[in-house]
């Protein structure tokens, strides 16, 4: 390990000097290294991308329809099946163009990588120093750190001058984290003191560094190579579109094979029967499906963008509906981010109880337990000790609050009291993930102390005397017992615990303990209402959290999270796959001192247990393990990469938003099923008519303009109000969609085709007959110029229509009456509206009725229309009166 080796060695083993390199030289490591950057996947090229969605499944099953109607068109012209021809490669093309422009605008995770490696650095070459493009800089180079700038390449210190660094982009730790000539006992380069990393910042301080490693070969560079080796997992939403499509096909070839065999062997010829069968399958591909859905899902992801819940896939509205488990942090997400001091134990046995939250300093400190009088003058040097020992900085008239949530509530707490008298300071023994506390020399009137804050185990050995009421005493076991107790107690109140101590002079040794700090970052109003409902969901949330674990189960059992175990990080990672999957199966488990690149372990642990997994991180090095999930969910205050990787981008952090947005995931799978069953039943009034045509020789009920009229017309707006319908009321009491779980189920069948689609069916030759009879036809063909022909036609699109119009109100819910919905869905009302005006049109407006092929209907036959629309709502009724016993026994 390089970082180990004395710097004599360092230098050495890279070739170089601390008068850096000669621009020779440099210009012979950069052809032999490569450029400082991250190298991308080959760049997309968008023709190509675009042309993709022209070419999966579905998209195709359309193109072959339209083709197929161009070929009847061919051999049967004047039938309108050269227009629904261009109608159908029309709505490929504007599904095409929008679903890849939503594609488009967030394919951008390794554009964001880049933008976080600075543009420039300062090197020195030939002894001499130089401002050179960042992707110049080679390994061997001295870089300059100074603060404010970001670094440009991972590196060895030379020299640090209270050099403090932002680490946040590789370990999601906003604490700056201090850098000296010391690797610590370290066992990897991103836990070494003496090493900075490419993409992190300066905050503090000043110092001089050796390269070691650029572009892909850093830190920042093998976290972009992950990331971009995680396989993108297809969405459930796809796989049902490829399944319908599967199933959508087979029943339209099937249907054509089988109608063109009964043509030819009825003696109809071989090219009558195969336009017949073409006609069929053009007849059962639905045209207006693809479009609808992606319009639904643009419209789910419109209003979780109101819920804070920012969608960049469109198929990833539906995914939320199927998750099982919801992996969450803790900070910001299940708590408020802000921390504040609650509690003091001193030393001396009194107990002080502070009020007030978040970082307002309006609150008291009061005594609920007081030793003696002295205990206020060591509550004050408690607390003055506490605030002296921070970076953090208050000025609430400007707004401005800066420093770790920790420092800030020390700060605040101290102003509640009066307590913050600022003393100048000398020196400071930083904190680290190691260390665990931070101390700081101070100069006070004629003499130093050291002022110590930090974690109880880390703190009290360090001690030697207490401060009680009476002065500084000796710490005795049974003082130390009492002190560990008391911090216990604290932490299973789900309090972070700080030991507070001094002394006079300088040195980490011989201090006196002043007593414990409990501080809470509050949960955020309504968490344990959405754990509660998550669990009322059959979802299960994990907390993966950096806290200490009894702090962390405190936390979590307080919001309501069910906890069976807890498990820190080192434990997790001495765990095998097979023991810690099997863990995993009980998905109550709370992971405590965790670091963020085992996020990504877990999440595919818990896949390969079959479980839809929703992830959410804010940091670099989350941006795997995001999206690697079923539902990758990024902080709106996380790093762009985070936002890039993720699926769903969390506006608030607020865990309450993430819950709403599986209760819209779940509807929007519903919605998609209503909707999918509301086209599914206009195919039968379309298919009948043609077949009855076929077999009884009867005129031509229906022609295919007026199928494609209902197909990408009448059926458009009011499937859209169904995608668009108001989560159910059981929503969240049902379990989980299952992996396998498919839209196009039996019951969709069920309801698409042999309970609507029949009435449909029924309602459309009932009209057409109905129509011819009671106006003196006599059995035999019509011509389609016969305005007496056009009228009948017109009869039976009505019929159709109007089924739909009944058909949508039914489907609205898919168990409870339509009597019941107290709801308004406007865009139904609007839809139907729409068909209203549809109607209107093509009875009464001559160029409408030109294009159409329909006539002016006389009013005393539209009576023909009434029986079969009441007769379908009656039935879907009746149907789910039977079915609620059903839903109610499995929510139960």
């Amino acid at each position: 390990m390089l970082f180990r080796q004395p710097i004599d060695h360092v230098l050495k083993s890279l070739q170089s000097s601390k008068a850096g390199l000669s621009q020779v030289e440099a210009k012979q490591r950069l052809q032999s290294f490569g450029l400082n950057q991250i190298a991308q996947k080959k760049h997309k090229d968008y023709r190509v991308e675009y042309l993709k969605e022209y070419i999966s499944f579905f998209p195709i099953l359309l193109e072959v329809a339209a083709i197929l109607a161009l070929i009847a068109d061919y051999y049967q012209p004047n039938q309108g099946n050269d227009i629904l021809a261009y109608a159908v490669f029309g709505a490929v093309f504007l599904n095409a163009t929008f679903t890849f422009w939503q594609k488009f605008k967030a394919d951008k995770a390794m554009e964001a990588l880049l933008k976080l490696i600075r543009s420039e650095a300062t090197v020195l070459r030939d002894g001499e120093w130089q401002t050179i493009d960042a992707t110049k800089v080679v390994p061997g180079d001295i870089l300059q750190l100074n603060e404010g700038e970001k670094i440009a390449a991972d590196a060895i210190l030379l020299e640090a001058n209270d050099l403090y660094l932002n680490l946040s982009v590789l370990n999601g730790e906003s604490t700056p984290s201090a850098r000296n000539l010391m690797p610590g006992d370290a066992q990897r380069e991103l836990d070494a003191k003496n090493m900075v990393f490419a993409g992190s910042a300066v905050t503090n301080g000043n110092g001089l560094a050796i390269v070691i490693a650029t572009g892909n070969a850093t830190e920042f560079g093998k976290i972009a190579r992950m990331t971009a080796e995680v396989a993108v997992t297809v969405t459930p939403i796809e796989k049902e579109i490829r399944h319908m499509t599967s199933v959508l096909t087979l029943l339209a070839l099937a249907a054509g094979v089988v109608f063109f065999l009964l043509g030819w062997f009825s003696e109809r010829g071989v090219l009558i029967s195969a336009i017949f069968a073409l006609s069929l399958i053009v007849a059962n591909v639905p045209e207006g499906l693809l479009p609808t859905i992606t319009l639904s899902l643009s419209l789910a992801s419109q209003r979780m963008a109101k819920r804070q819940a920012l969608i960049k896939n469109l198929n990833s509205v539906e995914t939320l509906g199927s998750a099982t488990v919801i992996c969450t942090d803790k900070t910001g997400t299940l708590t408020q981010n802000e921390m504040t001091a609650k509690a003091i134990y001193l030393a001396d046995g009194s107990e002080v109880s502070i009020s007030g939250g978040g970082y307002l300093e309006s609150g008291q400190l009061k005594f609920e337990r007081r030793a003696s009088e002295d205990s206020e003058d060591n509550l004050q040097q408690l607390l003055t000790v506490a605030a002296n020992n921070t970076h953090a900085t208050i000025n609430l008239e400007q707004g401005t609050v800066i420093g770790d949530p920790t420092e800030i509530a020390l700060v605040v707490a101290a102003n509640k009291y009066g307590a913050f008298n600022p003393y100048d300071k000398i020196k400071e023994y930083a904190f680290s993930s190691d260390r665990k506390m931070m101390s700081t020399l101070v100069k006070k009137n004629d003499h130093d102390e050291l002022f110590v804050k930090g974690a109880v185990e880390s703190v009290l050995p360090l001690c030697s005397q207490v401060q009680h009421s009476s002065g500084k005493v000796g710490l005795t076991s049974g003082e130390q017992s009492k002190i560990e107790k008391k911090n216990k107690q604290l932490a299973e109140q789900s309090y972070r615990v700080l030991a507070i101590a001094m002394k006079v002079g300088d040195g980490e040794h011989d201090l006196v303990f002043l007593g414990l700090v409990g501080l809470i970052d509050p949960a955020r109003p309504g968490v344990k209402e959405a754990i509660k409902q998550c669990h009322s969901a059959q979802i299960e949330v994990m907390m993966i959290t950096g806290d200490n674990p009894v702090t962390a189960r405190a936390i979590g059992e307080h919001i309501g999270l069910r906890v069976d175990e807890v498990l820190t990080g080192p434990e997790v990672k001495h765990l095998s796959n097979t023991v810690l999957q099997e863990k995993l199966k009980t998905k109550r488990i709370l992971f405590a001192r965790m670091a963020s690149a085992q996020k990504l372990r877990i999440a595919k642990l818990l896949q390969e247990n079959g479980e839809v997994v929703a992830m959410t991180g804010d940091g670099v090095n989350d941006s795997p393990a995001l999206k690697q999930a079923d539902i990758g969910i990024a902080m709106g205050s996380g790093t762009d990469v985070a936002k890039e990787a993720g699926d769903m981008v969390l506006l608030d952090d607020n865990f309450k938003s993430i819950v709403s947005a599986v209760e819209e995931g779940r509807t929007v799978y519903f919605n998609i099923k209503k909707l999918t069953t509301y086209i599914l039943s206009s195919n039968v009034p379309e298919i009948v008519p043609y077949v009855l045509q076929f077999f009884l020789k009867i005129p031509m009920p229906l022609s295919v303009i007026q199928i494609l009229l209902i197909d990408l017309g009448t059926d458009q707006l009011p499937g859209l109000g169904l995608g668009a319908e108001k989560p159910e009321k059981h929503i969240m009491q049902r379990p989980p969609i299952g992996r396998h779980e498919k839209i196009l189920d039996w019951e969709v069948f069920k309801r698409g085709y042999f309970m609507a689609g029949v009435f449909e069916g029924m309602a459309a030759m009932f009209a057409f007959l109905g129509f011819l009879f009671l106006n003196g036809w006599q059995y035999g063909d019509l011509d389609l110029s016969q305005e007496f022909h056009r009228q009948a036609m017109t009869m039976t699109l009505l019929g159709a229509i109007t089924c739909q119009m009944a058909n949508v109100f039914t489907l609205r819910s898919w168990e409870d009456s339509l009597w019941h919905l107290t709801r308004i869905n406007k865009m139904i009302w609007f839809g139907v509206a729409m068909e209203m005006v549809f109607i209107l049109a093509i009875l009464y407006v001559p160029m409408i009725q030109s294009i159409f092929n329909t006539a002016m209907v006389p009013l005393e036959n539209l009576w023909l229309l009434l029986p079969f629309p009441i007769l379908l709502v009656l039935n879907h009724e009746w149907y789910k009166i039977r079915q609620k016993a059903k839903w109610q026994k499995a929510i139960a």
